[in-house]
């Protein structure tokens, strides 16, 4: 896609703009183009449509009151499909190409899209297909439940802004339980249709960027800052905190602890970085749930389809897995055998101790024996904390295999190990327990992991901090399979600046590497195995230092997390 754009296409964008809306009195805050920079007839008008017939400032109050929920981007472009349904409706009269045009942008972009795995989709890519084809007079290929949304979603051209933007607070709230709020603040152009991975392309700083089949043009928007009052930064949507708690369970697992327990728990962890942040903490234990729609289900699938992959991808290279396993084990062996420290015991059997005779004879005590004994593996547990976020998508296969192979190793060096996951979803960090320490025949659960929401780092390491610390053993070590990049809704506040910043690149990376301290001051061993990409391995060394290693295949694994365990069991 071309980068530069020239100002005649510029001054021609807004042109478009202003005949659609009969209107030159007003400067266009973003404009389209198709990919090789010519300006683009179609979303151009869209654009200055939206202008003529709506109350625009409404449009973007309601846009800017679903910009800090988790799933902004699907919620956003499924409000521009309504709207361009409605106003070529409303339009094509007055302009009879209108409807060509549109009904050849859904054969491209059908063409561009269409042809991707349904597990590829996001939730709007899913509609917006159905809604080309729909256009275009083809089968939907919907479930009833997404049919019902799309028909709801299609916005009659009778609908004025008020009801338009009633109408579509109601379906946030009756399909995803949203309650969007009106905010008075300029609409921005990452809130647009057809764009793909709308929440990573926001964040961008370009002012060209992809959009559908071509690119929009717009400043950077802004993100906030100092003007974000504190409710917003404490509470991402507007269900109560009983229902957000029956979301967790119905959606993650029921919670593992009582309701005071958690109180007493978040009073004493989500403090700091972490005000306003929730826990949810679960064994994945299902909750009596039932699907609302098709937005949970699709959800339900493909979870279900990403477990069976995992189990797959394992499976299919079993033979290399048992030996990475079995390396793995005969490194960990020898690392306990060569750097745990022997300690005297003493017993009825064993080298006499002369001094100690005297116990028999007075105090009918028969433990006056010692022998040397080389400190065991039951000295020593094991934590793997896997991040579960949407950025591990793609790798979820790898990671879960890895995980795999290192709890099965420890298990059978009879090492105490606990594996767990963790994302966070609308404020909630949700930590779950995949097997326990005493669960020794349950690593096959490790392939139940999957992908959702973000990940606040810090407050996870913090969390399982705090699970670890009641570890009966003397010597505890945590394994963090991560690619390092913490990114969370909730922000943080900012002192210096009097306003708050996002949880996310330096502030992210930062708050994690001070728990990760803080873990190890309070005597746990934390490494972490990288799973990213090379532009995050900085981040890496910030948070972990020294004690961090990628693994590319599987064949490594034991060279490079044997090395890691026996660095720290040589510490001990």
């Amino acid at each position: 896609m071309t980068q530069e754009i020239s100002d005649l296409q510029k001054k021609r964008a807004c042109n478009l703009i202003w005949n659609a809306a009969a209107d030159y009195g007003f400067t266009p805050d973003f404009k389209f183009y198709r990919s090789d920079g010519i300006a683009d007839v179609y979303w151009n008008s869209i654009f200055g449509l939206a202008h003529k017939y709506y109350d625009y400032p409404q449009l973007s109050a309601l846009f800017r009151g679903l910009e800090h929920e988790e799933e902004a981007g699907e919620y956003e472009a499924l409000l521009w499909l309504g709207l361009e349904n409605a106003l070529v409706a409303k339009e094509k009269a007055a302009r009879p190409a209108l409807t060509g045009l549109q009904r050849r942008y859904a054969e491209a972009w059908l063409k561009e899209f269409g042809g991707t795995r349904a597990e590829d989709d996001r939730f709007f890519d899913f509609l917006a297909k159905a809604h080309c084809r729909r256009l275009l007079g083809l089968p939907q290929e919907l479930s009833r439940y997404d049919l019902s949304l799309l028909d709801e979603l299609e916005f009659s051209p009778d609908l004025d802004t008020g009801a338009l933007v009633e109408e579509m607070k109601r379906l946030l709230l009756k399909w995803f339980q949203i309650r969007a709020h009106e905010r008075a603040k300029e609409l921005h152009p990452w809130n647009l249709p057809f764009l793909k991975h709308a929440e990573e392309r926001r964040r961008g700083k370009q002012k060209l960027r992809p959009f559908g089949l071509g690119l929009a043009e717009h400043p950077r928007p802004d993100d906030g800052g100092s003007e974000m009052p504190e409710d917003l930064m404490e509470r991402k949507t507007s269900l109560s905190e009983s229902e957000l708690r029956e979301f967790m369970a119905e959606k993650y697992g029921r919670s593992i602890l009582r309701p005071e327990q958690v109180a007493e728990l978040e009073k004493r962890l989500c403090t700091g970085n972490h005000r306003g942040c929730h826990l949810h903490l679960t064994r994945g234990e299902a909750a009596a749930a039932h699907i609302r729609n098709g937005f949970e289900a699709l959800h339900k699938e493909r979870e279900a389809a990403q477990i069976a992959r995992n189990r797959a991808a394992f499976h299919a290279h079993e033979a290399q897995n048992r030996i990475a396993i079995s390396r793995l084990v005969e490194k960990i062996q020898n690392s306990v055998l060569l750097y745990l420290q022997p300690y005297t015991v003493r017993g009825n059997a064993g080298e006499l101790e002369a001094g100690r005779v005297w116990r028999a004879l007075t105090l009918d005590d028969g433990d006056v024996f010692r022998r040397r004994e080389n400190a065991n593996a039951g000295d020593v547990s094991v934590d793997i904390l896997l991040d579960a976020s949407t950025s591990q998508k793609g790798r979820l296969e790898s990671i879960s295999g890895q995980a795999f192979c290192i709890a099965e190793a420890l298990t059978r060096c009879a090492i105490p190990c606990r594996v767990m996951g963790f994302c966070s979803m609308t404020g909630y960090t949700i930590v779950r327990i995949f097997r326990d320490y005493s669960e020794t025949g349950k690593n096959d659960r490790i392939f139940d992991y999957v992908s959702n929401g973000c990940n606040r780092d810090g407050l996870a390491v913090r969390t399982a901090t705090e699970l670890i610390k009641a570890s009966a053993c003397e010597h505890r070590l945590m394994i963090v399979l991560s690619d390092v990049k913490p990114q969370d809704v909730v922000r943080v506040r900012d002192e210096e600046e009097d306003g708050f910043s996002s949880y996310e690149k330096e502030t992210g990376i930062r708050d994690t590497a001070f728990e990760v301290r803080r873990a190890r001051a309070e005597g746990i061993a934390v490494i972490c195995v990288f799973t990213g990409e090379d532009e995050d391995l900085p981040a890496a060394r910030t948070v972990y230092g020294r004690d961090f290693a990628r693994i590319r295949s599987i064949d490594q694994l034991a060279d490079t997390v044997g090395l890691l365990i026996q660095n720290q069991i040589k510490n001990i």
